[in-house]
């Protein structure tokens, strides 16, 4: 199934400047303008060892963007200085978007999430595939050794402001909404690809591998 193609309503009153922009918003507080620093500190050391979790957001050569999530037990990301940090690729669908995107534009940026603080972690940087056999029997998890390994240089990175969090209620579980009557993945994919399984096939499929194919 198709989704319905919609054209871009055309907006009266759009900012198109940064002296527009700076005019509504106004300047950023002296700590905001000065708090990205070029390498890891210990604090930020400290951050990355604790989370489980980060997206990935890359671009094509067009400009076409993918965030793609990751996670694993809490330092699963190598700290290898503090320029260079590593993440494995577990197993996945394989359509590699990351990667992809990767071989023809090289810069990331990624968001480091730390499950109950209310803070995050945000790196910019230059990434390489690597396929080093030291550093990826060094990610191994249950005896699985990750094919390819993400190495990303580091030119920025900076904590980022709880606002966000606190506003989501997003570490709050009496703030979640109730997920039962939530459309399941299968359900999605039946309608949105040309598969011939019926729903409840395909949900057995991937909940199976959720049990048996995480590594």
């Amino acid at each position: 199934m198709t989704a319905e193609i919609t054209t871009i309503p055309e907006f009266r009153d759009v900012v198109t400047t940064s002296e527009q922009l700076h005019e509504i918003l106004g300047q950023p507080s002296k700590t905001a303008a000065e708090k990205a620093i070029p390498a890891l500190d210990r604090h930020c050391r400290d951050f990355i060892e604790r989370s489980p979790f980060l997206l990935i957001a890359t671009a094509d050569a067009s400009g076409s963007m993918d965030v793609s999530p990751k996670g694993d037990p809490a330092g699963f990301v190598r700290i290898l200085d503090n320029n260079t940090i590593a993440i494995p690729d577990r197993k996945g669908n394989r359509r590699a978007d990351t990667f992809s995107n990767i071989l023809e534009n090289p810069k990331v940026g990624l968001f480091f999430m730390v499950p109950g603080y209310r803070e995050t972690l945000r790196v910019t940087g230059t990434a390489i595939i690597v396929r080093d056999l030291e550093l990826r029997e060094s990610m191994a998890v249950k005896g699985s050794i990750p094919e390819l390994a993400l190495v990303v240089n580091i030119d920025e990175v900076f904590f980022h402001c709880a606002k966000c969090v606190i506003r989501s209620g997003l570490w709050d579980a009496d703030n979640w909404n109730n997920v039962d009557d939530m459309s399941r993945l299968a359900d999605a994919l039946v309608d949105q690809t040309s598969s011939e399984e019926s729903a409840h096939e395909m949900n057995e499929r991937i909940e199976e591998s959720y049990e048996v194919n995480l590594y």
